[in-house]
């Protein structure tokens, strides 16, 4: 079985791939930014030593979308279509839709399936939250499940996150009141931007990829918090150029900060060394550009900076 599968929910994209695997172990992960497809087909026609079914996942495929048509790889997908490893199960993932009038997505209907994933939306989406919860054994009143839903801007990934965490903080048969819900969930998604900013710059590395996650599923793009950790980098290394000249009040108008800004600024960049703060700055600026023009997955990228980060 080969499969292409489109999503608008990790959560639902996740789950599929999961009903598909099942318990095996013998699968194979790559991303379509950092393979070709040629290496692609030939991993896929490789048969196990012991013949056993391998599942080879080929996540973020732009392939049937937004990528140009090149007729030289829809010629080598097609060839193995219509005559695939039959211990090889094929799996194209992709958030980002396919384009239904490309002639490879049309002969990848005729030769495999199609899978369209839509996370549900109005009162489906209510009705799905109130079901996850009572599922849970939790018991929330209808006002209750409309909060979640709007504190996660109707976002079914973040329900489901937050619904998840429920049970690390709440005992069975809990009633969850307006009270327990506003202390457990986040409302404001520019709130956990700040958040997550705040927690790479004090390295607090478990905190930072929970926050990503969240922000991840909130359709955040990675270019937006870069720009948001480099202007914070930045506005450090310029508070520390300028205090050798400068007294807090000309700083404050020079930069346009308020009084806790500054002082906020000024104990973050105490935990850091000068030459850091350029370090940082000059390889979120390279990472940028190279997010931009191609060069590196936009999230993949951005992870391995901060693996990196929280190494030093």
């Amino acid at each position: 079985m080969n499969i292409l599968i489109t999503s608008d929910s990790k959560t639902l994209l996740d789950d599929e791939l999961k009903k598909i695997i099942k318990d095996s172990t013998n699968k194979i992960v790559y991303n379509y930014s950092e393979v070709s497809l040629s290496d692609i087909l030939e991993e896929a026609g490789y048969v196990s030593m012991f013949n056993e079914m391998k599942y080879l996942i080929i996540k973020n495929v732009s392939l049937f979308g937004k990528e140009k048509e090149n007729s030289k790889n829809s010629e080598s997908l097609i060839n193995y279509l219509s005559n695939p490893n039959s211990n090889t199960t094929l799996i194209f993932t992709t958030y980002d839709g396919v384009d239904k009038r490309k002639s490879i997505f049309k002969k990848w209907q005729e030769l495999a399936e199609y899978k369209e994933l839509k996370a549900p939306i109005g009162y489906e989406l209510i009705n799905e939250t109130k079901k996850m919860i009572m599922k849970k054994n939790y018991l929330i009143e209808d006002n209750g499940v409309r909060y979640i839903v709007n504190a996660c801007v109707n976002n079914y990934d973040l329900i489901v996150n937050e619904i998840n965490k429920f049970s690390l903080l709440l005992k069975e048969n809990t009633m969850i009141t307006m009270d327990i819900l506003k202390d457990l969930i986040s409302v404001n998604v520019k709130d956990n931007q700040f958040k997550f900013v705040d927690a790479v710059i004090l390295k607090d590395m478990k905190l930072s990829f929970d926050l990503l996650e969240d922000l991840k599923c909130l359709k955040v793009e990675s270019l937006q918090l870069i720009n948001l950790l480099a202007r914070e980098y930045r506005l450090m290394l310029m508070v520390d150029l300028l205090e050798e000249k400068h007294n807090s009040k000309e700083i404050m108008q020079e930069l346009k900060l308020a009084d806790w800004q500054l002082q906020k600024i000024v104990k973050n960049k105490a935990k850091y060394h000068l030459d850091d703060l350029k370090d940082n700055l000059l390889s979120l600026t390279k990472l940028d550009y190279e997010i931009k023009s191609g060069l590196k997955d936009k999230w993949l990228g951005f992870e391995s900076f901060l693996v990196n980060l929280f190494e030093y």
